[in-house]
């Protein structure tokens, strides 16, 4: 038998603060989903927790801060989720040319701030 690679599927760990801030979201995300028994619930916190670090250590780096603040309307979060959940391939780390993210520090993938009409 051949020797084999490991399956490396995310490229650069998180540091604490990001790690603690991505259990502060999942926490968020968990609790407000409409999901009420365990397993329901262990889906939930499984996919969320490997969007987040995908996305942040292969592809584009998150405002985790911000995204974990409870001052920050939930909406925008659920919102970048699932465009997370449609859009980027997490065993490749490849999202579509066009995603855009609320949280998203790289201004390849931020979307643009509303324009207030006059």
């Amino acid at each position: 038998m051949p020797p084999t690679q490991p399956n490396r599927s995310i490229a650069n760990p998180l540091t604490v603060d990001e790690g603690k801030a991505v259990l502060r979201i999942i926490r968020r995300v968990v609790d407000v989903s409409k999901a009420k028994d365990t397993s329901g619930r262990n889906k939930v916190y499984d996919l969320t927790n490997e969007l987040l670090r995908v996305c942040h250590s292969r592809t584009c780096t998150l405002d985790l801060a911000a995204m974990a603040s409870s001052d920050t309307d939930l909406a925008l979060v659920l919102e970048d989720l699932t465009t997370l959940r449609h859009n980027l391939n997490c065993k490749t780390g490849f999202m579509p040319h066009g995603t855009r993210l609320n949280f998203a520090t790289n201004m390849a993938f931020a979307k643009k701030p509303a324009q207030v009409a006059a």
